[in-house]
């Protein structure tokens, strides 16, 4: 019997311990640990009991673009007890942009719908999901029983606690230019990459695709042609296999022993520079032969091309579906893939915003540098958290990447170069083209670049992905004209490559 009581009293004790926590704990925290997932605390669930009413600011933090315009949210009227008010929300409804991606609902609801904090699922929303939660939200309403009998009852507001804000190097008018064009041309499959040289931040990231619209082609892999064939002439001449003004004949056929890969036309007696701006396939499988797997794999570790080549924050990607690229898949140094990967065929794969990169380094004197995408955290204007870091790497040496750009340079200015068709557009530009071949007998279409040339100020990649040759090579070069043609209407000094005195939207 006194075992029974004392065992009684022993739960009794407890249990008026585990009140008292609970009691001091609601007094001297009542809104919970910030940041704990205890959203909204108890203060707010009580004043709520009481307050009926719309949540007219979810209190999410928002996306913005490099200026501070928000890139995420929006703001509606809304009739509330006879007053128009605004409303924001950061949830996605219809289409997501793919950089941004998509807020929604939790899956399980915790508390009821008007205490339920949004969650990011893909893009940057997801990535910073932490940093821009609410804390709790801004509501508007009727307190209940109302203190006086009136027509029009008084509002009264719970003011939220919101997320952090994180701005982006994104630029507004660049990035409605880049979406603008890839529609203008009707493009199914592709992406467009815009990035300032000098920070290498990313001033737009476009992508479309039919049959994933909130996929983002920008950061996937795909087989990449002959823009890999700056990777391949980078390596050679700094290995000093060969050298840039060294002779060759192209007679249409790759003179590699055990290989049969025809060139896409006869370019005859060739420097190696002009067989970059003319893109002779021959030139480049016998360049690849004698650099072998170990030097292109060398080569793709120093521009690191097994990366994704975007920034990276706590040790991950900013975007978590950004893809890492590749040159071999499969082991052997037989000739014939030795020649397919020196083209940028067989196994390799490179992102539009990895080749964007890989220009882009070129204007820095081969060192390669993560693409910066993020800027900073900022809360009431106060930035908590820079999250800029380049990484730098050498990647070639100075005088190769100068050589690397004269090669993309005459491309343009040749009457036999891939990109004379862009000769007449008012900005100068250095331009390396691709074309990758398809099992469907479609083409990857690359168009990568820098302008104004020498002293260039953006890079630049835009790829028509899965199309007809004829079709995407019109798209892919007519983007690059509309691109450059507004670029101009930016920096009306850039007509003649002198330099800049202004900059869009900083």
């Amino acid at each position: 019997m006194q075992r029974r009581a004392a065992v009684l009293a022993g739960c009794w004790m407890a249990g008026l311990a585990l009140l008292t926590v609970r009691l001091a704990v609601v007094t001297c925290m009542p809104d919970g640990w910030r940041g704990s997932g205890s959203w909204p605390g108890l203060r707010t669930r009580a004043a709520l009991e009481h307050l009926h009413g719309v949540t007219t600011d979810d209190g999410r933090g928002r996306v913005l673009y490099r200026s501070g315009q928000p890139w995420s949210g929006r703001w509606r009227p809304v009739l509330v007890w006879g007053r128009r008010l605004g409303v924001h929300s950061e949830r996605t409804e219809g289409r997501a942009d793919p950089v941004l991606g998509r807020v929604g609902l939790p899956d399980v609801w915790p508390q009821p719908q008007l205490a339920v904090a949004e969650q990011g699922r893909s893009g940057l929303e997801r990535t910073f999901d932490a940093v821009l939660r609410s804390r709790q939200p801004g509501v508007t309403g009727t307190l209940t029983p109302a203190p006086v009998a009136v027509s029009v009852p008084p509002l009264y507001t719970l003011p939220p606690q919101p997320g952090a804000d994180v701005r982006t190097t994104v630029d507004p008018a660049w990035q409605a230019l880049a979406n603008r064009v890839l529609r203008a041309y009707g493009v199914r499959e592709g992406a467009v990459v815009v990035i300032a040289t000098a920070s290498n931040e990313v001033l737009a990231m476009a992508s479309c695709d039919e049959a994933v619209p909130e996929r983002n082609n920008a950061v996937r892999t795909f087989t990449p042609g002959s823009v890999f064939k700056l990777v391949t002439a980078g390596a050679a001449w700094d290995a000093g296999r060969a050298a840039a003004d060294d002779t060759l004949v192209c007679r249409g056929m790759a003179e590699v022993p055990g290989v049969r890969m025809r060139c896409w036309t006869v370019h005859g007696r060739e420097t190696l520079l002009e067989a970059l701006a003319q893109s002779c396939d021959a030139a480049f499988a016998r360049v690849g032969w004698m650099l072998g797997r170990q030097g292109l794999e060398t080569a793709a570790e120093r521009w690191r091309l097994t990366e994704t080549g975007l920034q990276k924050v706590d040790g991950r990607e900013v975007l978590a579906e950004a893809e890492a690229g590749k040159v071999f898949a499969t082991p052997g140094a037989d000739a014939g893939l030795l020649a397919n990967t020196a083209i940028g065929q067989q196994d390799v794969r490179m992102s539009p915003l990895q080749v964007a990169g890989l220009v882009s380094a070129l204007t820095a004197g081969g060192v390669v540098r993560d693409a910066q995408l993020v800027r900073d955290a900022e809360l009431h204007g106060r930035v908590l958290r820079d999250y800029r870091n380049l990484r730098p790497q050498r990647a070639v040496s100075a005088a190769t990447a100068a050589h690397l750009l004269a090669g993309m340079r005459l491309a343009v200015v040749s009457p036999h170069g891939t990109a004379h068709r862009l000769a007449n557009v008012a900005v100068p530009v250095a331009v390396k083209t691709g074309t990758a071949e398809l099992a469907d007998g479609h083409v990857n279409a690359w168009v990568a670049g820098v302008a104004p040339y020498p002293q260039a100020q953006v890079a630049f990649c835009v790829l028509v992905a899965d199309a007809p040759s004829a079709q995407a090579h019109r798209a892919a070069l007519g983007m690059v004209h509309d691109l450059l043609t507004q670029y101009r209407q930016w920096f009306p000094a850039a007509a003649g490559g002198a330099t800049q005195t202004r900059r869009p939207a900083e």
